[in-house]
């Protein structure tokens, strides 16, 4: 199901910034963490398995996979925003 509405660009910096924060704050709080940025496997290009060299628990993914899901919507919202 889609649903439409109208949102001001200033509504999509509040959302986009909301869910920066939800990702630190509730999403990612188990997950490996580096001034105040969450990490995922695989977002660190020069040294991949600096926050991950062991293997993600099962806690672990399906909090890495809500945790993109965020930042996947985050995106769609900033190719919004002119």
């Amino acid at each position: 199901m889609d649903a439409h509405l109208s949102l001001s660009i200033d509504d999509l910096h509040t959302l986009i910034e909301a869910l920066d924060c939800y990702e630190y704050w509730e999403l990612g709080q188990d997950l490996p963490r580096n001034n105040g940025a969450v990490f995922l496997p695989g977002d660190h290009l020069e040294a991949p398995d600096m926050y991950w060299s062991e293997r993600a628990t099962e806690e672990h993914a399906e909090a890495i996979d809500r945790v993109r899901h965020g930042r996947l919507l985050a995106e769609r919202l900033q190719a919004l925003v002119p």
